[in-house]
Protein backbone atom coordinates (compact mmCIF):
# COMPACT_ATOMS: atom_id res chain seq x y z
CA UNK A 1 0.00 0.00 0.00
CA UNK A 2 3.04 2.78 0.86
CA UNK A 3 4.54 1.94 -1.86
CA UNK A 4 1.44 2.63 -3.74
CA UNK A 5 1.03 5.53 -2.66
CA UNK A 6 4.50 6.81 -2.59
CA UNK A 7 4.41 5.51 -6.58
CA UNK A 8 1.23 7.92 -7.24
CA UNK A 9 3.16 11.12 -5.13
CA UNK A 10 6.07 10.56 -7.72
CA UNK A 11 3.85 10.23 -10.95
CA UNK A 12 1.59 12.92 -9.94
CA UNK A 13 1.69 15.99 -11.75
CA UNK A 14 -1.40 19.02 -11.73
CA UNK A 15 -1.43 22.36 -10.07
CA UNK A 16 1.39 23.56 -8.21
CA UNK A 17 4.16 26.47 -8.49
CA UNK A 18 3.82 29.61 -8.67
CA UNK A 19 4.90 32.99 -11.07
CA UNK A 20 8.55 34.06 -11.14
CA UNK A 21 11.33 33.91 -13.81
CA UNK A 22 8.73 32.84 -16.38
CA UNK A 23 8.58 29.50 -15.26
CA UNK A 24 6.04 27.73 -13.15
CA UNK A 25 8.08 27.46 -9.62
CA UNK A 26 9.95 30.78 -9.71
CA UNK A 27 13.18 29.01 -10.04
CA UNK A 28 15.18 27.96 -13.23
CA UNK A 29 12.30 25.61 -14.18
CA UNK A 30 14.04 22.34 -14.66
CA UNK A 31 11.20 20.32 -15.39
CA UNK A 32 10.42 18.42 -12.44
CA UNK A 33 6.82 17.28 -11.63
CA UNK A 34 5.17 20.14 -11.01
CA UNK A 35 3.16 20.23 -7.36
CA UNK A 36 6.17 17.46 -6.16
CA UNK A 37 9.14 18.72 -4.62
CA UNK A 38 12.00 16.88 -5.80
CA UNK A 39 15.85 15.82 -4.58
CA UNK A 40 17.87 18.51 -7.16
CA UNK A 41 15.20 20.40 -8.55
CA UNK A 42 14.74 24.01 -9.33
CA UNK A 43 11.27 24.17 -9.65
CA UNK A 44 10.60 25.82 -6.61
CA UNK A 45 11.35 29.57 -5.27
CA UNK A 46 14.49 30.74 -4.68
CA UNK A 47 14.14 34.34 -3.66
CA UNK A 48 12.52 36.19 -0.76
CA UNK A 49 9.61 33.72 -0.89
CA UNK A 50 11.59 30.90 0.84
CA UNK A 51 10.79 29.99 3.71
CA UNK A 52 7.83 32.38 4.37
CA UNK A 53 4.17 30.35 4.62
CA UNK A 54 3.70 28.79 1.64
CA UNK A 55 0.16 28.23 2.12
CA UNK A 56 -0.09 32.42 1.53
CA UNK A 57 -0.36 31.81 -1.96
CA UNK A 58 -0.40 27.72 -2.87
CA UNK A 59 -4.37 27.53 -1.73
CA UNK A 60 -7.20 26.98 -3.88
CA UNK A 61 -7.38 29.26 -6.77
CA UNK A 62 -6.07 29.73 -10.40
CA UNK A 63 -2.49 28.83 -11.33
CA UNK A 64 -1.02 28.09 -7.97
CA UNK A 65 -2.65 24.49 -6.85
CA UNK A 66 -3.33 23.97 -3.37
CA UNK A 67 -0.45 22.54 -1.38
CA UNK A 68 -1.49 20.00 1.18
CA UNK A 69 2.18 20.30 3.06
CA UNK A 70 4.70 22.40 2.35
CA UNK A 71 7.95 24.08 4.12
CA UNK A 72 11.32 25.08 4.17
CA UNK A 73 14.22 23.10 5.62
CA UNK A 74 17.28 24.60 3.80
CA UNK A 75 19.99 22.27 5.56
CA UNK A 76 17.78 18.93 3.99
CA UNK A 77 18.16 19.80 0.34
CA UNK A 78 18.52 16.71 -1.24
CA UNK A 79 17.08 14.88 1.94
CA UNK A 80 13.42 14.65 2.93
CA UNK A 81 10.82 14.88 5.02
CA UNK A 82 8.77 11.53 6.27
CA UNK A 83 5.40 11.58 7.71
CA UNK A 84 4.55 8.45 10.04
CA UNK A 85 0.87 7.56 11.33
CA UNK A 86 2.33 6.80 14.74
CA UNK A 87 4.87 8.44 17.39
CA UNK A 88 6.78 5.38 16.80
CA UNK A 89 7.32 6.01 13.19
CA UNK A 90 7.06 2.78 12.08
CA UNK A 91 3.87 3.61 10.06
CA UNK A 92 4.96 5.20 6.98
CA UNK A 93 2.48 7.51 4.91
CA UNK A 94 4.63 9.36 2.78
CA UNK A 95 7.74 10.63 1.62
CA UNK A 96 8.40 13.97 0.22
CA UNK A 97 11.83 14.73 -1.07
CA UNK A 98 13.53 17.71 -0.29
CA UNK A 99 14.22 20.08 -3.52
CA UNK A 100 17.54 21.42 -4.57
CA UNK A 101 16.24 24.90 -2.83
CA UNK A 102 15.46 23.14 0.22
CA UNK A 103 11.86 23.61 -0.12
CA UNK A 104 9.04 20.35 0.03
CA UNK A 105 5.48 20.18 -0.91
CA UNK A 106 3.04 17.94 -2.72
CA UNK A 107 -0.48 18.78 -3.61
CA UNK A 108 -1.56 15.26 -2.97
CA UNK A 109 -3.47 14.38 -0.66
CA UNK A 110 -2.03 12.46 2.48
CA UNK A 111 -4.77 10.60 4.49
CA UNK A 112 -3.61 11.22 7.53
CA UNK A 113 -3.63 15.02 6.84
CA UNK A 114 -6.87 14.67 4.98
CA UNK A 115 -10.10 16.09 7.67
CA UNK A 116 -12.99 13.86 7.65
CA UNK A 117 -16.50 15.05 8.34
CA UNK A 118 -15.61 17.18 11.21
CA UNK A 119 -13.02 19.07 9.77
CA UNK A 120 -10.64 16.59 11.79
CA UNK A 121 -7.62 14.39 10.79
CA UNK A 122 -5.37 11.93 12.31
CA UNK A 123 -2.35 13.88 11.78
CA UNK A 124 1.36 13.15 11.25
CA UNK A 125 4.47 13.03 13.09
CA UNK A 126 7.49 14.23 10.90
CA UNK A 127 11.42 13.35 10.61
CA UNK A 128 13.48 14.86 8.49
CA UNK A 129 16.03 13.13 6.98
CA UNK A 130 18.97 14.77 5.85
CA UNK A 131 21.10 13.78 2.92
CA UNK A 132 23.95 12.59 4.71
CA UNK A 133 20.79 10.14 6.47
CA UNK A 134 20.88 11.70 9.94
CA UNK A 135 17.33 12.36 11.15
CA UNK A 136 15.62 15.24 13.26
CA UNK A 137 12.24 14.10 14.61
CA UNK A 138 9.16 16.63 15.17
CA UNK A 139 8.52 15.99 19.28
CA UNK A 140 4.71 17.10 18.64
CA UNK A 141 2.07 15.95 15.77
CA UNK A 142 0.75 18.04 12.60
CA UNK A 143 -2.94 18.20 11.53
CA UNK A 144 -4.23 19.80 7.99
CA UNK A 145 -4.21 23.14 10.19
CA UNK A 146 -0.88 22.79 10.65
CA UNK A 147 0.85 21.27 7.58
CA UNK A 148 2.20 24.62 6.23
CA UNK A 149 5.69 23.96 8.21
CA UNK A 150 6.85 27.25 7.51
CA UNK A 151 3.70 28.94 9.49
CA UNK A 152 6.01 28.26 13.02
CA UNK A 153 9.20 27.13 11.43
CA UNK A 154 10.30 31.10 10.28
CA UNK A 155 12.19 33.75 11.23
CA UNK A 156 9.69 35.19 13.95
CA UNK A 157 7.63 32.18 13.78
CA UNK A 158 7.16 29.99 17.31
CA UNK A 159 9.54 27.56 16.15
CA UNK A 160 12.92 28.35 14.71
CA UNK A 161 13.35 27.31 10.83
CA UNK A 162 13.68 24.08 9.91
Amino acid sequence: MLSIFVLALVLTGCGGGGGGNGNPGGGSGDGGVVGLSQNGSTNSHNDSRRGTDCMNCHTNGPGTGAFITAGTSIGAAGGSVEYYADMGRTDLRAKLEVDAYGNFYTVTAIDILTPNNMNLSQGAYITIVMPNGSTRNMPGIVSHTSASCNVCHSTGGTQSPL
